[in-house]
């Protein structure tokens, strides 16, 4: 009775603190009935910081009803501690955090509240700076947990740059916030709300929303990779998206935009024609990465328009011009953002202007190639190609180069060849050199596979041997039908050559078939009793030979 005599607490102020209990106790059983009914742990997560958020309104509202001053802020402080216990559950629950870190935040909170509790009454006698002081300390600690617990969804080397980027960006603004550089008010508790819902929507985004997307577009999409493609670069967006908004909320309720002044005046360069500062650089790579990733994006949706039958060649030529334009839009963006513009660019390149020409002579060639290809559509990703190129590879020393075109780049064209070897072309050389193109206009192409047979076999019975044959074959097309050659009179042999179509788009392995042709035709002539001869040579001598025959005696080796 005593505290209240004395901090002329009156009988209003004691209804007040009943019924702040009483709404707590509300808030807290329509939370639970809610969260009973969700079985998404994001969704109950929600509901969490939007009760946190709640709480956080409601008792500052309440706590300028209170007549009493030091009540006035046990009532601020208790709210503060309520709330913030509300939005650290949630970030908990989304990422199914362990019992420690949720054990040490609420210590830590419970702590600075005890510690604000008792400088407001007084009762330590200590310099009220120094407990102030405290109680920051108090709640430092009691966010550091979070910081591992956010940076958990994330996986691999991602993982450990988001923890010490968080981790760094944590420490610098508590730094200031205890040195007495940044202050927190009621805003700030905003903010911390919405921070703590942006991050859960967030994280939803990058564990379901990525699933749910991952399987709609594998479905969707002839490869595998294509979606993998797609679902990486959705998730640099979303992650450089959630940082820009992080920065926003951070800028509008916690006026941390002293800080990024400060960046914005630390320069490595400062000259009359440029200034780079450290704030240009951090937003030149935001820019190049936000993007790059929005150019992947839109270069693989544009790809899904076009119909199954046309996605994987029409589809992938288109995706591959818009990258090579999009590059060069990127580049542009990220110089000026860094402050280069053609102003700077002038002087340097006319003072080096021979030295460039020079050094970027075989790139620039290489990216000008690459668009008189894509433009000349004379060749398309898909597409069947051979090169008069010699690329040792595995110990093979083929003098062509023979594959499928995987990727048509900035500066070189990939091909994969039979062998599974993938094989970086400059795009100049399918400018320079004769390309053989399989698949331009029609994918049917003809094979002629030579075999020879004795000359005491039928040359009805051959051809009826090797038609047969042929049109038990898998690959072979009936239309054009095949046919068999009687070709040439050999040396030692009739030589008659198999002539059948295929579709190379679907049969790129030509080894293959002429080894599966080999087998089979094989088997059936000598069912059919046709010899497979081998090279016979009679050897004629003008003059008569005389021959000697040595006699040896017993005992002598022979």
């Amino acid at each position: 009775m005593l505290f209240f005599h004395r901090n002329e607490i009156t009988g209003g102020d004691i209804y007040l603190i009943a019924f702040t209990l009483s709404l707590l106790a509300f808030i807290q059983l329509i939370k639970v009935l809610v969260q009973k009914r969700i079985e998404n742990r994001f969704l109950k997560a929600l509901v969490e910081s939007l009760s946190g958020i709640l709480f956080f309104v409601a008792g500052f509202s309440l706590s300028k009803v209170v007549s009493s001053h030091i009540l006035k802020l046990i009532f601020e402080d208790f709210s503060i501690l309520i709330g913030s216990v509300y939005l650290t559950r949630a970030v908990f629950i989304a990422e199914q955090a362990s019992s420690f870190p949720r054990i040490m935040t609420f210590f830590f909170l419970v702590c600075a509240f005890l510690t604000s509790t008792l400088g407001h009454l007084n009762i330590l006698r200590l310099d009220e700076n120094v407990l102030y002081f405290i109680k920051k300390f108090f709640v430092v600690l009691s966010f550091l947990p979070l910081i591992g617990t956010l940076s958990s969804l994330l996986k691999g080397t991602l993982r450990s740059i988001a923890f010490t980027a968080l981790l760094v960006f944590y420490i610098t603004v508590s730094a200031l916030w205890l040195s007495g550089f940044i202050a927190f008010d009621m805003k700030a508790l905003i903010g911390i709300g919405l921070v703590a819902i942006v991050s859960l929507f967030y994280s939803f985004l990058e564990t379901r929303g990525m699933e749910y997307a991952f399987t709609y577009f594998e479905k969707h999409f002839f490869r595998k990779r294509d979606a993998l493609i797609l679902i990486k670069n959705l998730r640099l967006f979303v992650t450089l998206l959630f940082i820009v908004v992080l920065k926003a909320i951070l800028e509008q309720f916690f006026g941390i935009d002293k800080f990024f002044k400060i960046l914005k005046n630390v320069y490595f360069i400062e000259t009359d024609l440029l200034r780079i500062s450290l704030y240009n650089i951090v937003l030149s790579v935001y820019y190049a990465f936000l993007l790059i990733s929005l150019l992947n994006i839109f270069k693989k949706f544009v790809k899904l328009y076009f119909p199954k039958e046309r996605r994987s060649i029409e589809g992938g030529s288109a995706e591959a011009l818009i990258f090579n334009i999009g590059i060069l839009f990127v580049f542009i963006v990220v110089l000026s953002s860094l402050g280069i513009t053609w102003k700077v660019l002038l002087p340097v390149a006319g003072t080096l202007g021979v030295g460039i020409g020079f050094g970027l002579q075989t790139i620039m060639n290489n990216y000008l190639s690459g668009f008189i290809l894509l433009f000349s559509k004379k060749l398309k990703i898909g597409d069947i190609v051979e090169l008069p190129i010699s690329v040792p590879t595995l110990g093979n020393r083929d003098r062509n180069v023979f594959g499928k075109i995987e990727d048509i780049g900035i500066l070189s064209t990939l091909i994969k060849t039979n062998d599974g070897v993938e094989i970086a072309i400059p795009n100049s050389n399918f400018i320079s050199s004769p390309i053989v193109n399989f698949s331009h206009h029609d994918p049917l192409v003809r094979l002629r596979i030579p075999i020879g047979v004795a000359y005491s076999s039928a040359p009805e019975t051959v051809r009826k041997v090797i038609l047969s044959v042929l049109e038990k074959m898998p690959g072979v097309l009936k239309a054009p039908r095949p046919s068999v050659w009687f070709w040439e009179l050999g040396d030692s042999a009739l030589i008659f050559i198999a002539s059948f179509w295929i579709d190379i788009r679907r049969d790129i392995k030509i080894e293959e078939i002429r080894s599966r042709f080999y087998y089979n035709v094989w088997r059936e002539l000598k069912k059919a009793g046709v010899e497979i001869p081998f090279p016979q040579n009679d050897i004629w001598f003008k003059n008569s030979l005389k021959v000697e025959i040595e006699k040896f005696e017993k005992g002598e080796d022979s």
